[in-house]
C-alpha cells in the first residue's frame, strides 16, 4: 500500500486511480452518514478524495492511510454543511418585531466581484474538461447538470436504463476528477 500512496505522490496517473478505486466506496459510505441526499454524496467523496490526493504530502506514515483519508473526507463534508448554513443567529444584531418578538436574520449569499470572477474561472475549468470527454459522458453530463433532466428523463431521452445511466454518471464524474486533478487547489 506504501509503494502505491509514493507512485501516486510521484505523480502516476494509475497508482491515483487505483487509490481512488480502492477507497471510493468506504468513503462514499463516511459520507453519507452525513448527507442524507446520494447524489451529494457521491460528488462529495469525488471532491474530498480528489482533494486527499492531491494534498498526499501531508499523510504521515504513522497513521493508517485509511484513518486519514477518512478524516480529510470527514473535513471535507463538514465544511462543505458549514458553508451552506446560511442563517445566522446573533443576539446582538437581533432585531425585534412590533410584537417585541425576536426576527432571524440571513447570512448575505451574495458573492463579490472578486468571487463571481473566481466562480466563473472555476466553471471555465469545469467546461473545458467536460468538453474532453466521450460523448456518450459528455451527453450525460450536460443533460444532467446543463439541462437539469432528472435520471429518468435522461433515460427516456437516451433510450438507455435508468441504472445505466446512474451508473455512466458516476465514471463521468469520477472520469472528470481525475483530468482536473492538477487544479484541484482551484476548487
Amino acid at each position: 500500500m506504501f509503494q502505491l500512496i509514493l507512485k501516486a505522490k510521484d505523480g502516476d496517473q494509475s497508482a491515483y486511480t487505483q487509490l481512488m478505486n480502492q477507497y471510493h466506496d468506504s468513503i462514499l459510505f463516511e459520507i453519507s452518514k452525513r448527507i442524507r441526499d446520494e447524489e451529494l454524496a457521491r460528488d462529495l467523496t469525488m471532491e474530498a478524495m480528489s482533494k486527499a490526493l492531491m494534498n498526499l504530502d501531508a499523510y504521515q506514515p504513522t497513521f493508517a492511510f485509511s484513518t486519514w483519508l477518512k478524516r480529510v473526507s470527514v473535513n471535507h463534508t463538514i465544511d462543505y454543511l458549514r458553508k451552506r448554513k446560511l442563517e445566522t443567529y446573533s443576539m446582538d444584531a437581533a432585531q425585534s418585531s412590533e410584537k417585541g418578538e425576536l426576527v432571524r436574520q440571513y447570512a448575505n449569499d451574495e458573492l463579490t466581484p472578486e468571487e463571481k470572477m473566481e466562480k466563473a474561472q472555476r466553471i471555465d475549468i469545469v467546461r473545458h474538461y467536460i468538453q474532453k470527454l466521450k460523448d456518450m459522458y459528455r451527453s450525460l453530463i450536460e443533460l444532467r447538470y446543463y439541462n437539469e433532466l432528472s435520471y429518468e428523463e435522461i433515460a427516456v431521452e437516451l433510450a438507455i436504463p435508468v441504472g445505466t445511466v446512474k451508473a455512466r454518471l458516476h465514471r463521468a464524474k469520477r472520469m472528470l476528477g481525475q483530468m482536473m486533478a492538477p487544479h484541484q487547489a482551484t476548487f
